[in-house]
């Protein structure tokens, strides 16, 4: 059995929405939503879903780059939320995140050799300069880019470069686990493919285990190994990919399976068309929140909040039709 290297129990973060001239606090954005899952070490786990629906927000808030509203995340056991400042920058060593815009995500003013080298200056793993510079020359060489790219700026690189500069980052303090916030996604598709396996390379010759967000089910379906799926800042069925490929039992889940192109035209599938617009997380809908856009909702569904439970072999669904 594979070691629970990440575990979120009950997670939620909510942000306040002010109004009027005192700025009171007057309702708020559940972005998300008493969440639980784990992910094992060296596996990948995919988080996937809409626009909206606190994907990254999750992968934010497992970093403590956002403060959690309630719940528990343990890293190795430990909880992440009890740290002070030191603790919480010593385990940030382990614990590092690939940003989805390389465009945003790097400073303009820092040489290649500054930006994958800062990690090393925060945590002292180098020496002293030349340890540090021969450090980023092995991180850089490790993701495709030479030696010669190291006084270059990000501007001087095109959007893949960028990206595998931002994943050389991550990288450099030899993390044990890396949350890829939508990481291809503002890439082309043929870069997206050459990110996705290298992403998959440096897995397996450093042991890695990686929370892969994205909205791109082919990307999921190729880099995971379990997915989740999140609507409105909850989890409606997670389990091992070719189960949830082969057999989605969510309304949800089959939706979006549904959109997914076809590339055989002699093979045709039945589209799923969801009704309505995505409501919002300042207000969710009573009991599931799935209910008022779901093809197969009944009496039940607005009213009772469905539980997230095991369906056998580690799929789970929050789902009031699987209890009928």
């Amino acid at each position: 059995m594979a070691e629970k290297l990440l575990e979120v129990n009950n997670l939620k973060k909510y942000f306040p929405v002010k109004a009027g001239i005192i700025k009171r606090t007057v309702a708020h954005v559940k972005a998300v939503d008493d969440i639980s899952f784990y992910v094992n070490e060296g596996e990948t786990l995919g988080l996937v879903g809409e626009s909206g629906c606190g994907k990254s927000t999750t992968g934010r808030t497992i970093l403590r780059l956002l403060e959690a509203t309630a719940g528990e995340v343990l890293f190795e056991g430990r909880d992440v939320m009890a740290l002070n400042k030191s603790q919480l920058r010593e385990i940030r060593r382990d614990m590092q995140i690939i940003f989805q815009d390389p465009y945003a995500s790097l400073n303009p003013r820092m040489t290649v050799a500054d930006i994958v080298g800062e990690p090393l200056d925060i945590h002292k793993l180098a020496k002293n300069k030349k340890d540090r510079n021969n450090k980023v020359k092995e991180i850089l060489e490790n993701v495709g880019l030479g030696a010669e790219y190291m006084n270059r700026y990000p501007h001087e690189f095109s959007g893949g470069q960028r990206q595998r500069i931002g994943v050389a980052r991550a990288l450099a303090v030899d993390p044990k686990l890396i949350i890829a916030d939508e990481p291809v996604s503002a890439l082309d598709v043929s870069v997206q493919a050459q990110v996705v396996n290298l992403m998959q390379d440096l897995q397996k010759e450093f042991g890695l285990t990686y929370l892969f967000i994205a909205h791109d089910l082919s990307v999921v379906k190729h880099i995971s190994d379990r997915v989740a799926v999140m609507y409105l800042g909850k989890i409606v069925e997670l389990a091992d990919k070719r189960e949830l490929f082969k057999n989605p039992i969510h309304p949800y889940t089959q939706s979006l399976l549904s959109a997914i192109p076809e590339a055989d035209p002699k093979k045709k599938k039945d589209r799923i068309i969801l009704k309505g617009d995505v409501p919002s997380p300042v207000d969710p809908p009573s009991g599931c929140r799935f209910h008022t856009r779901c093809p197969k909702a009944f009496d039940k569904c607005p009213i009772i909040e469905p539980e997230f439970k095991d369906y056998g072999n580690g799929h789970y669904a929050a789902c009031h039709l699987l209890e009928e």
